[in-house]
């Protein structure tokens, strides 16, 4: 008892939960235990099983992206006060990069598994854990974007990554209602009634031209996309003002996520490569139901 209320009060002083109702903090408690490094020892390795997440109480520990027979490339230094892991909370739950203590370092390991199907069970507690990851998220984008840009200015423009193939979708625009649209794309698959309803009064069809911006990097973000029909290549904005794309998307995917998060700009730009025919949401409308309805 007296190791879970340690455990406790640790949680409560950490900066990544700072302001977390005090009922939320005991169920995270309920799933957490403390943990050291050493020095150069591997915290986790990339592509292998991701199931729990830190918070660093002391130490610094270099986040990196694994390179088989050379250097690993360095994305970002995590040290006391930060989050480390988010890839336990999405499929396929496999880590996308490896982390390695640079110092001896503690942390307090929470149980990431176990904590999912909690917030399963309390919708408003995973919404608050949700929002919380996703800045850890933004941040390690931010840090990749950053390397984007240096292996642009060292080799030039980078190799553009082709989505893969997704569940087409039926129908034209004018073939199908809006709110059957939404229903059979592949991003919301399965998702209930209820929802999709919900999403339907936030939503509207558009089409853009072949070469047309979507949005551009730092531009307000409050929207999101449904690609109906058409490619759209997503890039990354350059040291010279020059657009590095980096991957294409189509049919059946999904446009656009810095609508739901804090600061709620545009991260990358987007532009159609071809006559694109989409669905739009306004972000912010759907940001005040997700506050309203947690499910």
């Amino acid at each position: 008892m007296n190791s879970m209320k340690t455990i406790e009060n640790k949680l409560t002083t950490h900066p990544f939960l700072k302001g977390m109702k005090p009922e939320h903090l005991a169920i995270l408690a309920r799933h957490a235990r403390e943990a050291e490094f050493v020095s150069d020892q591997m915290i986790f390795r990339q592509n292998e099983y991701a199931s729990q997440f830190y918070l660093i109480l002391e130490g610094r520990v270099a986040v990196e992206s694994y390179v088989a027979r050379a250097d690993n490339i360095p994305l970002q230094i995590v040290s006391a006060g930060d989050v480390l892991g988010w890839s336990w909370l999405f499929p396929p739950f496999v880590w996308h990069f490896q982390a390695r203590a640079l110092e001896p370092t503690t942390a307090i390991f929470v149980e990431g598994a176990s904590l999912l199907v909690a917030c399963e069970q309390n919708p408003s507690f995973g919404y608050e854990v949700m929002q919380r990851i996703a800045q850890v998220v933004i941040q390690r984008l931010e840090a990749v974007q950053k390397r984007l840009r240096e292996v642009q200015e060292r080799a030039g423009l980078l190799p553009v990554v082709v989505a893969g193939e997704r569940d087409t979708v039926s129908g034209r625009m004018d073939a199908d209602s809006l709110a059957e649209m939404i229903a059979k794309h592949p991003f919301f698959k399965g998702m209930n009634a209820e929802f999709l309803r919900i999403l339907g009064h936030a939503a509207m069809k558009t089409t853009f031209d072949s070469g047309e911006v979507i949005f551009r990097e730092g531009d307000p973000a409050n929207r999101f996309y449904l690609i109906q029909h058409g490619k759209v290549v997503l890039e990354a904005l350059g040291t010279e003002m020059t657009n590095a794309p980096f991957q294409i998307i189509g049919e059946g995917d999904m446009l656009g996520w810095s609508w739901l998060f804090p600061p709620f700009y545009s991260h990358f730009g987007a532009r159609a490569l071809e006559p694109t025919d989409s669905i739009f949401f306004y972000g912010t409308r759907l940001r005040e139901e997700c506050e309203q309805n947690h499910e």
